[in-house]
């Protein structure tokens, strides 16, 4: 049995913001941390990407399972796709991850159980332990992951942030931050994307000043888009809503489907008083109406795209209609967002946007002081930046150099680039995999059957 670990990115690695999965390797034994979409490059509204996975059946490997780190699209919603190429090792994840997750694959009928997991339970999975340590994000529920490994510990360190003031008062845990310090970590991998960015980066609960102003200069509808994982926004102009006396409408599948897992297991508060159905919104004065609704991302097929371009078929533009982003654009989205804006005030309407309103928006990942603090907490013998582009790893490099970290501390790969531990505990690069993403475009029929759940001839479960 080989004594070297392997940290393997098969996406969000170095360079690569989306498309998070990293498989953890000791011999022949394997987990996966994380399986999300991305983007390309050209993007057509509604492609996506999905990891290569070719690897893992060239390798032979024993997957034990795959763990999420948190709710969001380019960290599990590939997991319809990965699957059934893989042969359905058990999912773990928080209980609002495993909400989302579920639905995902409910959408391919795929009927494949996410275990949930709690942040006091530990995870046996082969030669590893898991154990999850709470930590704020965009999205609720939201976890880092201490990975224990027979060469020593690795904290597996996603996108988040510090919030101390979170929406929910659940601040990020950094007792056991330390107590997984104390018994020594090997790396440290930690999201990197907004290095460049220094300071705290700003709680999400400052949000409910903007959006009650926003509304108060309201005199019609006011119509809200944002991430429907976004489900403390979406709770922030709920109550602001109700204290101006307006009903909710919740419009656009995904925004629907996120709501309804949320309230149904308790991230999300509000009552049936509080929210019409959205084919009945039409009896009530339009100054009594927020409408939430999906498609903050100009997808093509979104609710707020087609109710922009006139042919959404339930809700009409009013020309007293207002119009909220309170989101930030993805990175390749532009020109698809700023066709819809455009669209929008092509009509005369009112339309605020983070270029307008910058208080409209919050950033869910650390900026450079939260990341030294997180480096400080746990303090581990080397440092790997993920989730970022290059530049933003440099600019890691950077700041662990201003920690008194030295530059052979900061693990600096390529692109899909391997990298080992040996028994020694000391790293080296390894072989850079040739993984091409699979593209797809998400409302293609050839998309809706490429999850479906089937036997692979000759493939056991959980292993190839």
């Amino acid at each position: 049995m080989s004594n070297t670990l392997r940290i393997v990115p098969l996406g969000g690695g170095p360079g690569v913001v989306t498309s998070n999965m990293f498989v953890y390797e000791w011999g022949n034994e394997a987990v996966i941390i994380d399986c999300g979409i991305g983007f390309p490059d050209d993007k057509v509204s509604d492609d996506i990407l999905i990891p290569d996975v070719n690897y893992l059946k060239s390798r032979g490997l024993k997957i034990h399972g795959v763990v999420l780190t948190h709710g969001h699209d380019d960290h599990m919603a590939a997991l319809p796709h990965i699957l059934p190429q893989i042969g359905f090792p058990p999912v773990f994840g928080s209980s609002l991850t495993a909400g989302f997750a579920t639905d995902r694959l409910e959408n391919f009928d795929i009927k494949h159980k996410i275990a949930v997991f709690k942040e006091s339970d530990r995870l046996q999975l082969g030669p590893f332990t898991i154990d999850p340590v709470f930590v704020t994000h965009s999205v609720p529920d939201s976890f880092h992951l201490a990975i224990g490994t027979p060469l020593g510990m690795v904290y597996h360190g996603s996108d988040f942030k510090f919030d101390l003031t979170p929406v929910d008062g659940r601040r990020p845990n950094f007792t056991k931050m330390v107590k997984v310090a104390q018994n020594g970590v090997l790396c440290l991998l930690s999201d990197s994307l907004r290095s460049e960015r220094p300071g705290f980066t700003q709680s999400e609960s400052t949000l409910t000043t903007a959006i009650d102003r926003e509304l108060r200069n309201c005199p019609g509808r006011m119509i809200f888009t944002t991430m429907s994982s976004q489900i403390h926004r979406i709770q922030q102009a709920i109550d602001v809503a109700y204290q101006h006396g307006r009903q909710v409408v919740f419009i656009g599948r995904s925004m629907e489907r996120n709501v309804a897992t949320a309230q149904r297991l308790g991230f999300l508060k509000l009552s049936k008083k509080q929210v019409l159905n959205s084919k009945g919104f039409s009896r009530l004065p339009d100054h009594q109406l927020l409408i939430i609704i999906a498609g903050s991302q100009g997808q093509e097929s979104s609710s707020l795209t087609r109710y922009a371009g006139g042919v959404h078929k339930l809700l009409k533009i009013q020309p007293t209609d207002k119009v909220i982003y309170s989101t930030d654009i993805i990175p390749g989205n532009e020109q698809a967002v700023y066709q819809v804006i455009d669209q929008l005030t092509k009509q005369n309407l009112s339309v605020v946007y983070s270029d307008v309103a910058d208080d409209l928006h919050v950033s869910g990942h650390a900026s450079a002081g939260e990341m030294q603090l997180l480096m400080e907490l746990i303090n581990p013998q080397y440092l790997y930046p993920i989730g970022g582009s290059f530049r933003h790893m440099k600019r890691y490099q950077e700041l662990a150099l201003g920690q008194g970290y030295r530059t052979d501390q900061v693990i600096m790969p390529k692109t899909a680039q391997v990298v080992e531990f040996d028994s020694s505990g000391h790293y080296h690069l390894g072989e850079i995999l040739a993984i091409k993403p699979v593209r797809l475009n998400q409302n293609s029929s050839y998309n809706k059957g490429y999850g479906k759940k089937k036997k692979f001839k000759g493939q056991k479960k959980a292993s190839f």
